[in-house]
């Protein structure tokens, strides 16, 4: 009996350094995101990928919030680069943290998401979220003019409201006018800054001002912010289109769609292709609606509320975009 006992120990003992050995060899990776979760929008959609990478690639990672305080970026940064093998950074404010930290740690991998920039080891990822916008301003401008519609008024004005005010914005914007003025070159347009991401009263405040000038279609921009944006549409009785995960559940009755940027997808891919040995290190990967990094969410209630002819609409210009037929502008900044 003492003999079994001691051969089940040792068996029990390999079999617990097999499993430890196998976690060291598993990919590890950070997903460090300027914000916090819990946005409904664009570091849910990175999580979203991350979590599924973890459910069917095997690997192990952490999310790392910083809660847009900038002191944090760099220790964070720094911390994750020393114990994961690949750190996926989210957010444009944290550029800078990603110039300072990667070039002390030439092993390991980075990606940077919503910019361009030139770091050795450094992938960045860049969407153009000017060619979604271009659709969400089409369709923004189809709606307001839409006879019978009792959530519009007759004057053809729609609105945007931001976040911060930084250059990525600019491309949102720039997209959305051009996709505006596609369809109606008289359209009316305003635009708005919160300055914050996480301020959704604030949002909520400068869009139903946005109304009271004839705004009744408003796409928000605003991360966090944009709850606030989609209540007042859906208090206010007008439009909002929501942005980079779908946003139609937070107001059935009142989000026309959402412009997704799918940092879910991204993000699940650079895992993927770090984890097989083809990750594209150092380069500028860029996503448009060709790559079907961007584009607008067509959930049941969206195909409620945007008449079939307008869709119809949408899916010809997609196509265009998606060709080359039409070239939307990146900035108008």
């Amino acid at each position: 009996m003492r003999k079994v006992t001691v051969l089940l120990l040792c068996l029990s003992m390999l079999l617990g350094l097999a499993g430890a050995s196998l976690a060291a060899d598993k990919l590890s990776v950070a997903l460090i995101i300027e914000g916090q979760l819990g946005d409904a929008s664009f570091y849910d959609s990175a999580n979203r990928g991350f979590d599924k990478a973890k459910a069917e690639l095997g690997i192990v990672g952490k999310v790392i919030e910083c809660n847009y305080d900038p002191a944090n970026y760099v220790p964070y940064m720094a911390t994750a680069a020393k114990k994961f093998d690949l750190v996926l950074s989210v957010g444009f404010g944290m550029m800078d943290a990603i110039a300072e930290v990667a070039p002390k740690f030439p092993e390991t991998d980075f990606a940077q998401f919503d910019t361009t920039g030139d770091i050795a080891h450094v992938t960045f990822i860049d969407f153009k979220q000017s060619e979604g916008s271009f659709l969400a301003g089409a369709l923004a401008a189809m709606m307001t003019t839409r006879e019978g519609d009792p959530r519009v008024n007759p004057e053809a004005t729609i609105g945007v409201v931001c976040g911060e005010d930084i250059p990525v914005m600019y491309s949102f914007i720039a997209g959305y006018e051009q996709g505006a003025r596609a369809v109606n070159p008289d359209v009316k347009i305003l635009r708005g800054f919160v300055g914050r991401w996480d301020d959704p009263a604030g949002g909520k405040e400068m869009t139903l001002n946005q109304h009271k000038n004839g705004a009744d279609v408003v796409y928000q921009v605003a991360g966090g912010t944009g709850e606030g944006i989609i209540a007042a549409a859906k208090e206010g009785g007008f439009y909002a289109i929501g942005v980079d995960s779908p946003q139609e559940h937070l107001a059935p009755e009142a989000v026309l769609t959402s412009m997704l940027k799918r940092l879910d997808v991204v993000v699940y891919d650079l895992i993927k292709d770090k984890q097989e040995g083809t990750y594209r290190r150092g380069t500028v990967l860029r996503y448009g609606l060709k790559e079907g990094g961007v584009g607008l969410s067509w959930s049941d209630s969206a195909l409620k509320l945007v008449p079939a002819d307008v869709k119809a609409r949408l899916d010809e210009l997609t196509e265009e975009v998606a060709s080359g037929k039409i070239e939307v502008a990146e900035t108008t900044k």
